[in-house]
């Protein structure tokens, strides 16, 4: 975009067993963890952020094709760089784009810290997203438990994909 950001790498693996040997990696290199859960962690190593993502792809253009949004839509791996039809464009005119609504919460989330960015979104794709969210399940309301419920590529270290935020 022509001007400094502040990002981390997010990191996606084909497998559990290539999520792991990143892992591993990471903790051998003393790496800083700054969480941890279900869902993959998130350490910084070298002055860098990096998110290992526990969602499993077979390579990478199917890991960008499950963004939600086409200025996201950029990987690499050891041999290419893999982006959308639309990625660079989308993002010179720094407008965001639907590619994909898998999660909508997340991605009105996500809009905001690209609107915080300088990014804007035309009505039809505030349609969609708007759309997306009148679709989610409703939560039905649970009474309160009384129990205690505290719910706290081929690399160095195998194969991944990485994904700039």
């Amino acid at each position: 975009m022509g001007i400094p950001v502040k990002t981390d790498y997010d990191i996606f693996f084909p497998n559990e067993k290539e999520y792991e040997k990143a892992r591993t990696y990471f903790k051998a290199k003393e790496a800083e963890i700054k969480w941890e859960s279900d869902n993959g962690m998130k350490v910084k190593h070298n002055g860098k952020t990096y998110d290992l993502v526990k969602k499993f792809f077979s390579d990478p253009q199917t890991t960008i094709d499950a963004f939600d949004f086409t200025t996201s839509m950029i990987a690499v791996d050891n041999e290419k760089i893999y982006h959308g039809e639309t990625t660079f464009i989308d993002l010179a005119k720094r407008q965001l784009m639907i590619n994909k609504i898998t999660y909508p919460a997340s991605t009105l989330s996500r809009a905001f810290r690209y609107y915080k960015k300088g990014f804007t979104m035309c009505l039809s794709e505030m349609k969609k997203l708007i759309e997306a969210i009148q679709e989610m399940p409703k939560e039905e309301k649970k009474e309160e438990s009384t129990e205690n419920n505290d719910d706290k590529s081929s690399g160095e270290f195998g194969t991944f994909f990485i994904g700039i935020d």
